[in-house]
């Protein structure tokens, strides 16, 4: 496959613009064609390997306007539990953070641009850490803390987002 040096442009990303087709993310010398397909490398030739590119498009905008948060709150059936699933999803393109539905968490996690992580969120009392005597029982705010604290090695920016480790403990 030929295509003259006046076709493409060759350009150079550090990284969150393009995937290759194995979802690994493309950082490096890349071909833009006149077409506005890319390419790995800084020579197009037959060997070339197509790359997915994570800027949008021309359906960027339905990507967006179904990334939204969801109004998520506890169950009866959770309460009794004492804990319940917060689904949170981010996309990488932009970090934007999201609270969604399990149903919308199924979609939204399976696309490229997106990175998400579940959190068991504590909803029993007590509230605070208790000590007695030489222990210390920890409550749901701290157990809270804990996991979202976690979940933002896989997620970053998730503690400025969920930050409220007493919502919804009752």
């Amino acid at each position: 496959m030929y295509l003259p040096k006046s076709k493409y442009i060759v350009k150079f990303t550090k990284g969150g613009e393009f995937t290759k087709s194995d979802g690994s993310r493309y950082v490096g010398s890349y071909i833009e064609t006149y077409k506005g397909n890319v390419y790995e490398g800084k020579t197009f030739n037959s060997k070339s390997k197509k790359l997915i590119d994570l800027r949008g498009g021309p359906d960027e905008h339905t990507l967006t306007a179904k990334f939204k948060s969801d109004r998520i709150v506890p169950t009866e059936e959770d309460y009794k539990k004492g804990t319940f699933k917060r689904y949170i999803v981010q996309d990488k393109r932009t970090n934007k953070i999201v609270e969604v539905s399990y149903k919308n968490y199924i979609k939204l996690s399976n696309e490229l641009y997106t990175e998400s992580v579940v959190i068991s969120w504590e909803l029993s009392k007590p509230l605070e850490n208790l000590n007695k005597g030489p222990y210390i029982y920890f409550g749901a705010k701290a157990k809270n803390k804990e996991a979202v604290l976690e979940a933002e090695k896989t997620i970053q920016g998730l503690s400025s987002f969920l930050n409220n480790y007493g919502q919804f403990v009752v």
